[in-house]
């Protein structure tokens, strides 16, 4: 790609993300990023849980803890989710009568490092100590993923120094790939130097094209929002790649030469991350088809009209979402159906009191018409709304949920700008199947519907019939 066609592009994601920033305002009028305010007054607090772990007032378990419940109620670097919150708590299963010198290791490595040169070598240091427990794991999924790492380190250099460390977002690699300025690594060290380079490349030009600094986060902002051309477009890799890609030999020997394991007994993944959430998919649906319950046998047969598109649009009682609706009803939530005559509004409201849980919910059989009949502003405006009258009610845990039969690639764009955008706790895109797999389970377990939500907490944004089969079958 030539510079100048570089810069064309780069040009059009800086103006949109301008036009966006600058067409939000708050009640006095005052444009700006609000997400920003809150990662600088969030940032001070997790200093000080950092401080308490390093000058040993938390032990590394105190400090997971810690961190987990901040950023619950704080999830402003999607820490939460598993190239974060749930890496850690696999790090401290798979180092439980080590749980010392787990600590005493991560106080070096999450320290900020004086240089790149440095930083390359801590990445280095965790990747091969990740790779070495991954590799002897009999459950991969339920591993430390070694793909995890530079998002793992970066986070805490970020909040020590977020104008010099940039995180390292799957995300982004995708609209690097999108720009044309990304080729994959085949380990996490090598894939941050490059990331750093490309960022700062970026970056530049931005500066060049405002006239003044920008910061890593406008430049993270503007990549997210901007809405690249669906032909262009590749699935972000949110969801952890099969135990079956490609291994990283160079990192299996070396780990073996300086006995971080003693035994390799299973291939090891490329530790880059790859766009490969379709493929997945496909790869869980076989297995699921092959594992899990027969969900269909505990279904009453007019919510099996999903499965059979026999639902009836504009029909109240029989209509996708009508019947989407019956589905959470017999998952024992209290539903509402909002006022559909008022211009903006989602469909429908679940509440679980018992746990102050509640959905904002929109269910359309097609993903591709639902976007085409809702901008994504006008679903921001009634999201927000919304969350501001279940806060008042008490609900302290509010998620967003979408549910279709499949979701096309644009929904990326979407889930972030709506994570962004509004103080939702979650946004989730959920296949039907997967929907009325959930109601399946609970049936068959004859058991609340709160231990089940309560083991989905670190997924991902898109939920499917494949992760939820594996998730509830392995126990």
């Amino acid at each position: 790609m030539s510079e100048a066609h570089l810069r064309s592009q780069i040009l059009e994601v800086w103006n949109e993300h301008v036009s966006t920033v600058n067409s939000e305002k708050d009640a006095e009028g005052r444009t700006g990023n609000n997400i920003d305010d809150s990662r600088i007054y969030a940032i001070e607090v997790v200093k000080i849980i950092i401080h308490n772990f390093m000058k040993g007032d938390f032990d590394v378990n105190d400090f997971r803890t810690a961190l987990d419940s901040y950023n619950k109620h704080n999830n402003l670097w999607g820490f939460t989710a598993k190239l974060g919150q749930m890496y850690f708590n696999q790090m401290i299963k798979y180092n439980e009568s080590s749980l010392d010198k787990l600590g005493a290791t991560l106080k070096d490595l999450i320290t900020e490092p004086k240089n790149l040169r440095e930083a390359l070598l801590k990445i280095e240091t965790l990747e091969k100590m990740t790779i070495g427990i991954y590799t002897k794991a009999k459950d991969k999924h339920n591993a430390p993923y070694p793909g995890a790492v530079g998002f793992f380190l970066t986070y805490f250099w970020q909040i020590k120094n977020h104008k010099k460390w940039p995180i390292l977002y799957p995300n982004l690699i995708n609209s690097f790939k999108e720009l044309d300025l990304w080729e994959d690594h085949k380990t996490q060290k090598a894939t941050y130097e490059a990331y750093v380079s490309v960022y700062n490349k970026v970056k530049g030009i931005v500066e060049e094209i405002a006239g003044r600094e920008v910061t890593y986060w406008e430049v993270e902002h503007a990549l997210w929002n901007f809405k690249f051309k669906p032909e262009a477009l590749s699935y972000v890799a949110e969801l952890i790649p099969s135990p079956k890609a490609e291994p990283s030999k160079a990192l299996v020997q070396e780990s073996v030469k300086e006995d971080v394991v003693e035994q390799i007994t299973a291939e090891v993944p490329n530790t880059n991350v790859e766009p490969e959430e379709r493929r997945q998919e496909q790869n869980d649906r076989v297995m699921a088809s092959k594992e899990a319950i027969n969900y269909q046998e505990y279904l009453m047969p007019r919510l099996s009209r999903l499965l059979s598109n026999e639902y009836v649009q504009n029909d109240p009682e029989n209509s996708f979402s009508a019947l989407v609706l019956e589905a959470f009803s017999q998952l024992d939530f209290q539903v509402e159906v909002l006022d559909q005559n008022k211009e903006r509004n989602a469909y429908a409201i679940l509440r679980f009191r018992e746990e102050n849980i509640a959905i904002i919910l929109d269910a359309h059989p097609s993903s591709a018409d639902f976007q085409k009949e809702n901008d994504r502003r006008i679903v921001k405006e009634y999201i927000s709304d919304n969350l501001k009258s279940l806060s008042k009610e008490g609900y302290k845990k509010v998620s967003y949920i979408l549910v279709s039969n499949h979701f096309s690639d644009l929904y990326n764009s979407f889930v972030s700008y709506i994570n962004w955008n509004t103080d939702i706790k979650k946004t989730i895109l959920i296949s039907t199947e997967a929907i009325l797999y959930i109601l399946a389970y609970k049936l068959k377990k004859k058991q609340g519907i709160y231990p089940i939500l309560d083991r989905f907490g670190s997924f991902s944004s898109h939920v499917h019939m494949g992760n939820v089969a594996s998730e509830l079958e392995q126990e």
